[in-house]
């Protein structure tokens, strides 16, 4: 069809040349066109608008039939009630002070993605069914989790329960569905919290049962060894044999020098021709008893060595006990309070999620936005159809010349 209209108006042109040639009978030469290899291939605004034109009773057709479909379906459609809950998740914070006590810090994000997850799963809804004593989650309405109100980071976040419902149903059961609904997810979203919380509990009182084993085995050995500790007894001992040791080297020193003074007395008689057997037996009886002082101090030694070896001994093991009491002790207090602090994280992770705002019954039904909802069907039929056409042109085969 464009051909022939291209054809069309080629023709008065070619007569008015013809008009012009000479009298002879001849044309003038005309001038010689250059075309570009291109040029076949260009459609001009005028082709386009012909096109349209040629096609728009389909696309009037098709928008009006779209229109048409998009009214019935909202008049089909019936009024709805629509209610929201508004439920917050706060990330609890804790001081992370650095402290003499172990630093348990338990991360448990929730985001919208994840609570969104969380409302919409099956188990939620079949349990809200079960909770409304209804036969079937479809009863329920239509049920849609939306981001907001308020910001969604990762301390904070807001998420809104929407329910909407026919309005047989009535607006009571609206709000009456939004309302378990978001109690159903925040219990469930708990458990999520919790979680890591419970676990890490499990850990932390299984730790911290084993050090305070730990800690009254070793106070239970120390108390023992108390009980039949003999430290201060070998101390009284061994410093009441040191003091006898003294005084009999003393006593030694004294009888050594007596005899050695006899002996000088015997040794002087004796140059002089006399003799006398009573010095002799003194010196006698003071060489005995030299030889007892020594004696008994060689017994006291070993006596004293053993002492001091046992004393040594039981050093050693209070050192080891002491050592042991310490170290237990240290490990058991340290990680005390960190059962306190995860429990009071628990406890703050618990009230973390929680509806914040609870549905209200609607006062009326859903506005239906009919002329809208029309006006974007015929307006999406419209494209569709100019499309259409433009597309038939093209692949539209050209008539024989």
């Amino acid at each position: 069809m464009v051909d022939e209209r291209l054809a069309a108006a080629e023709e008065p042109r070619a007569g008015a040349v013809d008009r012009g040639a000479g009298a002879g009978g001849e044309r003038p030469a005309a001038a010689p066109r250059t075309e570009s290899a291109g040029s076949e291939d260009t459609v001009t605004l005028r082709e386009l608008y012909l096109v349209f034109r040629a096609g728009l009773p389909v696309v009037l057709g098709v928008a009006l039939l779209l229109g048409l479909a998009a009214f019935a379906f909202r008049a089909l459609q019936g009024a709805t009630y629509t209610s929201t809950a508004v439920v917050q998740v706060v990330q609890p914070r804790v001081s992370a002070q650095p402290g003499p006590g172990l630093d348990v810090n338990v991360a448990s994000p929730l985001n919208a993605p994840t609570y969104r997850a969380i409302a919409m799963s099956p188990a939620i809804l079949n349990a809200l069914a079960d909770r409304l004593d209804l036969a079937d989650v479809l009863e329920l309405g239509v049920l849609d989790v939306v981001p907001g109100p308020g910001p969604s980071s990762g301390d904070a976040i807001g998420v809104t329960h929407v329910v909407t419902v026919p309005t047989a149903r009535g607006a009571e059961w609206a709000a009456t569905v939004a309302n378990a609904w978001a109690e159903a997810t925040v219990e469930a979203a708990r458990e999520v919290l919790l979680a890591p919380f419970n676990e890490a509990g499990d850990r932390v009182a299984a730790d911290l049962a084993a050090r305070e084993s730990a800690y009254q085995a070793a106070s239970e050995a120390w108390a023992d060894f108390l009980a039949v500790d003999e430290r201060e007894e070998l101390r009284r001992r061994l410093g009441a044999l040191v003091d006898l040791e003294a005084s009999r080297r003393g006593r030694l020193d004294d009888v050594e020098a007596e005899a050695q003074a006899l002996r000088a007395r015997i040794a002087a008689l004796r140059d002089a021709g006399r003799t006398s057997d009573e010095l002799a037996a003194d010196l006698a009886a003071l060489e005995a008893e030299a030889e007892h002082l020594r004696g008994e101090l060689e017994a006291s030694g070993r006596e004293g060595d053993g002492l001091r070896t046992r004393l040594g001994e039981l050093e050693r093991q209070a050192a080891e006990l002491q050592r042991r009491v310490s170290t237990t002790s240290l490990a058991y207090f340290r990680a005390a309070p960190a059962a306190a602090e995860l429990q009071l994280q628990r406890e703050l992770a618990a009230g973390a999620v929680h509806v914040a705002i609870p549905a209200d019954v609607p006062l009326e039904p859903d506005p239906r936005n009919t002329l809208l909802t029309v006006l974007a069907a015929m307006v999406v039929g419209a494209l569709g159809a100019t499309l259409y056409v433009f597309m038939r042109e093209a692949i539209r085969e050209p008539e024989p010349a």
